[in-house]
């Protein structure tokens, strides 16, 4: 029996399709573990969410935070007793006028410091117009 080119060029088709499939396979399979593999991971990160969500849940927990914050910080829940009034509030943090506009004399310094307005004698009409006043500016000094 005599092998003609024909005979030979369909037989090494046929090893080139047999080994293409062989590749494929391969590639397949490393492709399918990376896949498993990358599954796995997602998995192991879902895992970690849900732990470290339940750990923050416990951690934000208003009970723990209360005692936290009365044995770390000295802090209590509000009471009615602790609410102050506006003629205290005055008392406790005055409030400030704003700063006047500079001047020559002042040496062009637009930040000069506040006065504190003083607490009214009466506490009628001039009681609402110092409470009316506006915060004065706070100037940032930033140096090396």
């Amino acid at each position: 029996m005599t092998l003609t080119r024909t005979h030979l060029f369909g037989f090494v088709g046929l090893v080139a399709l047999a080994f293409a499939l062989y590749w494929a396979k391969a590639e397949a399979q490393a492709v399918r573990e990376k896949v498993i593999a990358l599954q796995e991971e997602v998995d192991n990160e879902r895992r970690a969410v849900r732990t470290l969500e339940a750990e923050l849940t416990w951690v934000e927990r208003p009970d723990r935070l209360e005692a936290a914050a009365k044995r770390h910080l000295g802090l209590v829940p509000l009471t009615a007793d602790r609410i102050a009034t506006l003629n205290e509030m005055d008392q406790i943090a005055p409030l400030r006028t704003a700063s006047p506009a500079p001047t020559p004399d002042s040496g062009g310094k637009p930040n000069a410091p506040a006065a504190v307005v003083e607490k009214p004698a009466d506490s009628g009409a001039d009681a609402s117009k110092a409470l009316a006043a506006k915060p004065a500016p706070v100037a940032t000094v930033v140096g090396r």
